[in-house]
């Protein structure tokens, strides 16, 4: 999932949501779900060279957004906890928050 991807399917009102994923202290990186031949998809928004690309802040991703038309997103913060209290998949911190910019 591209950049000019992401603009296709807003235009062509595929998209569902966009959502910046915030793993406690690592890069944030965008989600994309969206529908493809009537089923519910999810990508990560990639750069050029196929890695995926990450953000430092949230001025960031709205830029990114912004750029493909797109101006409403969700938050969804991940906090890694210690290994001793914790099970292996991390859990989010409270309910999912909705950005519009």
């Amino acid at each position: 999932m591209t950049i000019k991807l992401l603009k296709r399917l807003r235009k062509m009102r595929q998209l569902d949501t966009v959502r910046f994923i915030q793993n406690a202290c690592a890069p944030m990186v965008l989600q994309v779900a969206f529908f493809d031949n009537g089923q519910l998809r999810k990508q990560l928004i990639r750069t050029r060279e196929g890695g995926v690309m990450t953000c430092r802040h949230l001025g960031e991703a709205y830029a990114l957004c912004r750029s493909a038309g797109v101006h409403h997103a969700e938050l969804v913060q991940i906090v890694s906890h210690d290994e001793a209290c914790a099970g292996n998949i991390p859990t989010a911190t409270g309910p999912v928050m909705s950005l519009t910019f």
